[in-house]
Parts: structure tokens; C-alpha cells; sequence
């Protein structure tokens, strides 16, 4: 799992995320003795996910840990509670492109974790930054996967929230598969202050204007906007930022239509960008 897509755990207020260190695989093992827990993949200021094996089933997982203190005290919103409430959602999306979660729980001195499915492979940020930018072809392919995985969670009324090369997982197989779905859907600006530290991670150039704006409602046209950004990423290697040039216009011989793709998707007015994934 990539580094940067375990981002919504944070240390106790008032310090949050500032200066949490994960377990060890021992002291986590310690804690979930039903997994083997073998290597720390990945750790940001505000999470940290673990490979293990699920010992019953001799299956490899990831896990992702998400340290208590995450209750909002100004809103008085019980983030555990939302946290079990999303896990559930998302363990009840059954799609080839997007991660299967396994389980979710509570550990006995309060640390949330969410068992995913292990993909072996690597993210879309990992290939772009390897070869400065992906053939069309590949881009295409894997923005379908997405909107596809996309549209059937928006039909269920799930947004992702974070979407973003790092959160799509590319398996050595060819697979390509969504990971962290739903669970930045509790990011909500303004209910868990949660939003100000993901920007903070990275993420901001993929958020929709509306995101930006405290108190504005987010719906699934977000998700929409973020592909558009991560498409024009994958095809120029470069983020869109202020009046960007179109990508025919940096690529040589690359089909122009993809500017009007993007150009749609990326419209701050949300009534004037494609609908839906599927229209994407």
C-alpha cells in the first residue's frame, strides 16, 4: 500500500498527528494476535499500514491503524462510531476494482484498524514517477477501471473523497483497483478537522473547489473533478495548476480529445463537469 494513502489517524488533542509514531510490527502483533504481522509499509504523520498474514486463512492482508484521539471535540462528533459505521459500508462493496476490506475492529487500548486485501504491484504515483508519464493507452485503461469502480459506489452512495495516483493500486497482474474507499468520506470539513491535515499530506491539488470552501456540502461530482486532475497527471506528468496548457499541447501526437475530457471534468462550476463517473 502507498506511504501517503494511510493519512486518517491522528495523534490525541490537542497534538493530533504531530509526533505519533506507529507500534512496532511486535507491539501491533501483540495487539492483533489472529494476524501475523510481518513488515511496516507505509506511515504518515496521521496513520500507518502494515503487511501481515491472516493466520485462519493463510491470506495476505494490509492493515491500517488509525490511533485513538480521533473524537471531534468541537463538534462532539464520535469519530469511532463513524469509523465503524464507514468500515461497514465499505465491507459491503463486493467489485474487481475496488479493495476488499476484511475486517474492522478496535484494539483493547483503543487503536481503529481496517483489514484490507494485499495488492501486489504498485500505485499509479509510483508509475508516473518511474516514467515521468504514462502512455495514453495505459492512461485510458486505468481511468476506466476507476470511473467504472467509481459508478458502482456512487450508485450505493459511498464517495471516495481521496482520489489520487497514490490510492490507485496497480497489481502485477494488471489489475487495477481502488484503495481507502470511503474512508475519506469522514473528512468531512468542518465535522472532523480532518480535511485541513489531508490537504496539508498532498492532496489539495486533487480536491474540487467546493471541497475547499468550509461548510459547503461534497458530493460524488468531487470524485469526478479528482480523476479529471489525476488523468491530465497521468498524461503530461504534471498537476494542472492555474490556467494549465492542454495536454495535446505538451504531447506530442496525443489525441486532442482528451482536452475536452479533461476540461469537463475539472470545471469549477460542479453543475457544468460530467455527472457521473459513467459519463466520464
Amino acid at each position: 500500500m502507498p506511504e501517503d494513502a494511510t493519512r486518517l489517524a491522528s495523534e490525541k488533542p490537542p497534538t493530533r498527528s504531530i509526533g505519533w509514531q506507529p507500534p512496532s510490527t511486535e507491539e501491533l502483533q501483540q495487539l492483533l494476535p489472529q494476524y501475523e504481522i510481518t513488515t511496516l509499509l507505509g506511515r504518515g504523520g496521521m496513520g500507518a499500514v502494515y503487511k501481515g498474514t491472516q493466520k485462519n486463512l493463510d491470506r495476505p492482508v494490509a492493515i491500517k491503524i488509525l490511533p485513538p484521539g480521533m473524537d471531534d471535540e468541537d463538534s462532539g462528533a464520535n469519530f469511532t462510531e463513524r469509523f465503524k459505521n464507514e468500515a461497514r459500508a465499505m465491507a459491503k462493496l463486493n467489485h474487481p476494482g475496488i479493495v476488499e476490506v476484511y475486517d474492522f475492529g478496535e484494539t483493547a487500548n483503543g487503536v481503529l484498524y481496517i483489514v484490507m486485501e494485499f495488492i501486489e504491484g504498485t500505485d499509479v504515483q509510483k508509475m508516473v514517477s518511474e516514467q515521468k508519464r504514462l502512455h495514453s493507452e495505459h492512461a485510458m485503461a486505468i481511468t476506466a477501471h476507476v470511473c467504472d469502480a467509481l459508478q458502482y459506489a456512487h450508485d450505493r452512495n459511498i464517495i471516495h473523497r481521496d482520489i489520487k495516483p497514490a490510492n490507485i493500486m496497480v497489481g502485477y497482474n494488471g489489475v487495477v483497483k481502488v484503495a481507502d474507499f470511503g474512508l475519506a468520506k469522514m473528512d468531512r470539513a468542518g465535522e472532523s478537522g480532518l480535511t485541513r491535515s489531508g490537504m496539508a499530506m498532498g492532496t489539495l491539488h486533487y480536491m474540487a473547489p467546493e471541497a475547499l470552501m468550509l461548510g459547503s456540502s461534497v458530493d460524488h461530482r468531487a470524485d469526478i473533478y479528482a480523476v479529471g486532475v489525476m488523468l491530465y497527471y497521468m498524461l503530461t506528468g504534471r498537476l494542472p495548476q492555474g490556467m494549465f496548457e492542454l495536454p495535446s499541447l505538451q504531447v506530442p501526437g496525443l489525441d486532442p480529445r482528451y482536452d475536452g475530457i479533461i476540461t469537463k471534468a475539472l470545471r469549477d462550476d460542479r453543475e457544468l463537469r460530467y455527472q457521473s463517473a459513467a459519463e466520464l
